[in-house]
């Protein structure tokens, strides 16, 4: 069974290396991602944001992330959301997103912006199933971050 709960420190070499996987070096993401985990060590900053793993006893399987923002009017933007390949079509990304959304919720962020590729039909299904609109042309968005925790 998977469970979905909040990301530590000793999660970050297994999230660097799923997306290590689609694009660029573990290295890399382990510097990236650990940044963001822990952002300039403030509770404020560590705060604003919301860090999951889906971790099915074994491995980690999957995260998301996401904070507080400005850009483009929204409260809150989802930063990431990966599934390992071996595992993708199980529910484990809706399971992420509804984590997410009961977090933009639980902060009283409402309205969500993710950045996505238009070409990018996997991710931009799970959003719009999960209730995201087109808004730009590299984005889509919640107008109320409840509609995140429904898949439509």
């Amino acid at each position: 069974m998977t469970v979905i709960r909040p990301a530590e420190e000793a999660d970050v070499p297994a999230m660097a290396a799923i997306r290590a996987r689609e694009w660029e070096t573990e290295a890399y993401w382990r510097r990236r991602i650990g940044g963001y985990l822990h952002w300039d060590g403030s509770p404020e900053a560590h705060a604003a944001r919301g860090f999951f793993v889906a971790d099915d006893g074994a491995t980690v399987v999957g995260f998301a992330a996401g904070h507080r923002t400005s850009r483009y009017g929204c409260d809150g933007e989802l930063e990431w959301i990966n599934v390992v390949r071996e595992r993708r079509g199980e529910g484990i990304a809706g399971k992420l997103m509804v984590r997410m959304g009961e977090w933009f919720v639980e902060q009283g962020l409402g309205r969500i912006c993710v950045d996505v590729e238009p070409g990018n039909a996997v991710a931009r299904k799970l959003y719009a199933r999960f209730g995201a609109e087109p808004f730009k042309p590299y984005w889509m968005i919640w107008e109320d971050s409840r509609r995140m925790c429904v898949s439509i």
